[in-house]
């Protein structure tokens, strides 16, 4: 107690009272008093700051619902050409089934008027914008449809710890962290092998596991030509090699935006292990490789080439097809300088657009697609999980007809860590593909397949950068 600005006589008898047995009681009761006070105080601020922090969740926990309830019509847009027939197996019906008063609607990109450039410059309306990780930074950046959804997914709650990290980590450090899409599903590349060759050629079949040596050393015994039919062990899909390789070289320099085909040691070695050695098998045969992924899969089910090395997904694109064959699957092959680590994975993004009228719905929407049950539907139906659990996982491929393939390859490997991509990277990844056809087909020496690639990648990127906001960089 401060008694110092009392008048004397009382500051005396405030002495004499501090001396007393009763003054210490009163003193140590008002202590007493004060410390219950000020506990209650905070006690019941406590309380009163829980109660209003329950209140404050129960209410956005029933505006949630409400706006779960609500009728809202959402539409989605892909410049994919997806078919409204794949839409609504992988989206439509079961958010319809899950939102029975959302509206979903889906604009299939069909052709000029419907391209993103004309949907954006003719002010159509859309929520949602979805495609791989090849094209949707290259396809959203340019023309500012993008939104950041931290905020909006840590509102509803949204668990990102759940996802992968390859399919979720890269895509956001592109963008300096932002949020501007989920991944629904993903893909990694697997071995397919054509059982009735092996059988044909006394070849025993594969197992997971395999190295690239490997792969090749059986590609040696199986090509030939045989009966007036050239018959080739493994022809790559170049484009899939380059978009996943396994050594996470970016194709631009993050900070510069210049190529790094010529500069990074790590594409001479990605060159010299993957794309050389094919046509090097092949021999004779090097002119009858398929020259592009099509290719590729029409000799393989032709049962004219052994082994692809491709997304599992094309099983269920090309069902029908591949109804034709007796085949499997196995892990990819792996490098001996990385060891347990497979391809890069290919995710497909699905985004919220800045024109969406109602985002807390569109969010909400979203939520469901990376739950555990949604991604059980699409496991089950061939479209790769992008969530970390076993019980969803196990779930992959068991709904396709195909069910008694090795789905599991697709989990055999680490996934390669995503580099950066940026908006470029679709178009930078075309160019080295179509140098790395060259190399193969021994057309183009390797050094200078690597120095083309380098200053027409340097053209192409100047005249996009001259094009386009540069924030779109940033």
């Amino acid at each position: 107690m401060d008694w110092r600005g009392l008048p004397n006589i009382l500051r005396k008898g405030m002495v004499k009272l501090r001396k007393t047995k009763t003054y210490k009681l009163w003193t140590f009761g008002a202590v007493t008093l004060a410390t219950l006070a000020l506990a209650a105080g905070c006690s019941n601020k406590g309380t009163t700051t829980d109660a209003g922090n329950n209140k404050a969740e129960a209410e956005k926990a029933s505006a949630v619902e409400q706006q779960s309830s609500e009728p809202v019509e959402l539409v989605f847009y892909s410049q994919n050409g997806s078919s409204e027939a794949f839409f609504n197996e992988v989206y439509g019906d079961k958010i319809r089934k899950k939102f029975p008063n959302y509206t979903i609607k889906y604009i299939q990109r069909t052709g000029p008027g419907t391209l993103l450039a004309d949907m954006v410059s003719s002010k159509t309306h859309f929520d949602f914008y979805f495609n791989s990780v090849y094209g949707f930074l290259y396809e959203v950046l340019p023309v500012e449809i993008q939104y950041d959804m931290t905020d909006l997914a840590k509102k509803h709650g949204v668990d990102l710890s759940k996802l992968e990290p390859a399919a979720i980590e890269g895509f956001r450090n592109d963008v300096g962290g932002k949020l501007f899409a989920l991944p629904i599903h993903q893909d990694v590349l697997v071995t397919l092998y054509h059982k009735d060759l092996f059988d044909k050629f006394g070849i025993p079949h594969l197992k997971d596991g395999m190295t690239w040596d490997d792969l090749y050393a059986v590609s040696k015994r199986i090509t030939r030509n045989e009966g007036g039919v050239n018959y080739v062990g493994y022809a790559p899909m170049i484009d899939y090699l380059v978009r996943m390789n396994p050594y996470s070289i970016p194709n631009l320099d993050k900070d510069t935006l210049k190529p790094t085909i010529n500069t990074d040691a790590k594409w001479k070695t990605f060159f010299e292990k993957l794309i050389v050695p094919p046509g090097e098998v092949a021999g004779a045969a090097r002119g009858e490789l398929p020259k592009d992924a099509v290719q590729v899969l029409e000799k393989f089910i032709a049962g004219q080439q052994a082994m692809v090395v491709y997304i599992p997904q094309v099983v269920k694109s090309w069902a029908d097809r591949f109804k034709q064959v007796k085949f499997d699957f196995v892990s990819a092959p792996t490098l001996p300088d990385r060891k347990g680590v497979g391809s890069m994975p290919y995710p497909v993004y699905l985004g919220i657009t800045q024109m969406a009228k109602n985002k807390d719905a569109a969010m909400e929407v979203l939520k469901f697609l990376i739950s555990d049950e949604a991604q059980t539907d699409l496991a089950k139906k061939g479209l790769m999980p992008v969530v970390k659990s076993d019980s969803v996982k196990k779930a992959y491929g068991t709904d396709t007809g195909f069910q008694n393939l090795n789905w599991g390859a697709a989990f055999y490997n680490q996934a390669a860590p995503v580099p950066y991509k940026g908006p470029m990277d679709g178009m930078v990844g075309d160019i080295y593909r179509k140098y790395a056809y060259e190399v193969m087909f021994g057309t183009t020496d390797m050094n200078t397949a690597l120095r083309k690639a380098e200053e027409e990648t340097i053209k192409q990127v100047e005249d996009f950068r001259a094009k386009v906001n540069p924030n779109v960089f940033k």
